[in-house]
């Protein structure tokens, strides 16, 4: 049986195609890692901002707690409580309003930093 000449030519282009498919899977891995990398830092800052807050006492909720093992109902208040306040906003806020918060949301970290 014969090879067809271009049957190298063929080859070189698979591997040309299998070469380009990694980078894009790379890029594409890369890409999901650093989406999750911001997911978490947001998280992390969200909750940050949450523990300058009261709620975290009127839950009985400790820095350290692990609140899937060792407190699942206290996150269930806690949720509940956030819940119920973001249900309460308007489906639009005031660009006032938005100020006053901001105003508040600085005063705190002021005090606290």
């Amino acid at each position: 049986m014969t090879v067809p000449a271009n049957y190298t030519n063929i080859e070189i282009k698979l591997n040309r195609l299998y070469s380009q498919k990694a980078v894009l899977e790379h890029k594409l891995k890369r890409s999901e890692n650093n989406f999750r990398k911001m997911r978490t830092r947001t998280l992390i800052q969200m909750g940050g901002l949450l523990e300058l807050t009261p709620l975290p006492a009127i839950c009985n909720i400790n820095i350290g707690d692990d609140l899937q093992i060792d407190k699942p109902d206290n996150a269930a208040i806690l949720l509940g409580i956030l819940t119920d306040f973001a249900n309460q906003i308007p489906d639009s806020i005031s660009s006032e309003n938005l100020q006053k918060f901001g105003n508040i949301g600085k005063s705190l970290l002021k005090k606290k930093f």
